[in-house]
């Protein structure tokens, strides 16, 4: 498209959960929302932008017949999108890499410290597998190892790519990160060819060669753990706790499978406020760039508490337990209990209507900031833990 395109009353269609969608791209043209996983042909037939999150899958059954002439994905995953086709259609396509992943990291963060209080486990020296160390895992392996973790970085490409380069790596394999780790933690994409196929990657095979007791904990995409052997590993005692975000039949997961993990959430550990925002930003500003046209929408407006307060965080008692101490403190910046009660409402719902309440789940999400936003006084946490706060936290001093 050119400035001349670009000054016209464009047709933007865009998943009603995009935030700030009308703030940032109104000034472009006409916008259209629909729940992601309603959007459809019919929907796009005037389109020329479409604005999507993971839910909507986009390829020639979408779009064949549209005017459509960019996509922006507001995610770090692209396997709901046909890149080759929009390619071949010259169709310009942009994402959100990294958008979302601080977002990701806190949930995990926040999962395992509660995992650890309700088991009563000490989490420093525990062995935690990091299973795909981009964005989002690496970042989750620097905050656990600040939190006193062991960790097994697992990633077959980086590895490939460190030796082809001669560098040296830490990388090591599945089998080692499935035999050695106490947690295993995935942040791979969902992907089904190729050397490094990853659907089913945490397979029966896979939970058969877990320590007994292991956590097993999935961000990814649901497909990457095998469902129903995950269940019967939790049946059987070989899990000892799972956390889900992601699952097999999203948005019907199967209920056996929610009532049995320890955390059950509706795939929102990326939905922070400031992720989210972060990803419109991202693709507002690929299409002003694809447009040749300046910017006009500061994501700052919106990113500004309305009460600076509800990011103070107040240090927890000293006397607790390191482990008790972190989970308090890291509670008030994001309390994982809440969106695990949530969803079990879903259980309660007729099954002919919980594909619906789990969109409602998401839809409705609560605003959630970062951990990275929230603040606690300096001088009330010793200073042997002050590490732990900025670093394995990311809360900031005031």
């Amino acid at each position: 498209m050119c400035n001349e395109t670009a000054m016209s009353d464009l047709h933007i269609v865009a998943d009603a959960n995009i935030p700030c969608v009308d703030a940032a791209f109104g000034h472009l043209g006409t916008i259209d929302r629909f729940q992601g996983r309603d959007i459809d042909p019919e929907h796009v037939a005037t389109a020329d932008v479409l604005l999507v999150r993971s839910v909507t899958s986009v390829g020639p059954s979408l779009l064949a017949d549209s005017p459509v002439r960019f996509v922006g994905s507001a995610t770090i995953g692209l396997d709901h999108v046909d890149q080759q086709y929009l390619e071949d259609q010259d169709v310009a396509f942009a994402h959100a890499p990294a958008s979302n992943a601080d977002s990701v990291a806190d949930y995990v963060t926040a999962a395992c410290l509660l995992l650890a209080r309700r088991h009563e486990v000490r989490l420093e020296g525990q062995t935690v597998g990091v299973v795909g160390c981009g964005n989002v895992g690496s970042r989750v392996a620097r905050r656990l190892s600040a939190l006193g973790l062991s960790v097994l970085p697992n990633d077959p490409p980086l590895a490939r790519a460190a030796e082809a380069e001669g560098r040296r790596h830490d990388y090591v394999s599945l089998d080692t990160v499935l035999e050695e780790s106490d947690i295993v933690t995935t942040h791979v994409p969902l992907t089904t060819d190729g050397p490094d196929p990853t659907h089913h990657l945490i397979d029966e095979t896979a939970l058969d060669r877990l320590s007994s007791g292991v956590w097993l904990l999935n961000t990814a995409r649901g497909p990457v753990v095998d469902n129903a052997a995950l269940l019967r590993a939790i049946e059987d005692g070989s899990v000892g706790a799972a956390v889900l975000d992601v699952w097999e039949n999203e948005p019907t997961p199967d209920p056996a499978l929610i009532e049995a993990v320890d955390v059950a959430t509706p795939h929102i550990a990326g939905y922070a406020y400031d992720g989210k925002v972060r990803g419109t930003t991202m693709l507002y500003s690929a299409l002003c760039d694809h447009l040749d046209v300046d910017p006009e929408w500061d994501p700052a407006t919106v990113l500004a508490p309305d009460d600076p307060d509800t990011l103070r965080c107040q240090a927890p008692d000293a006397r607790l337990p390191r482990t008790d101490w972190l989970h308090h403190l890291a509670r008030q910046a994001y309390d994982l209990r809440a969106d695990d009660e949530r969803m079990r409402e879903l259980l309660e719902q007729p099954s002919s209507e919980r594909g619906t309440y789990f969109s409602h789940l998401r839809a409705t999400y609560p605003t959630r900031r970062e951990m990275q936003k929230h603040t606690v006084s300096k001088s009330a946490v010793p200073e042997e833990r002050r590490a732990l706060v900025t670093e394995g936290l990311t809360m900031q001093w005031r």
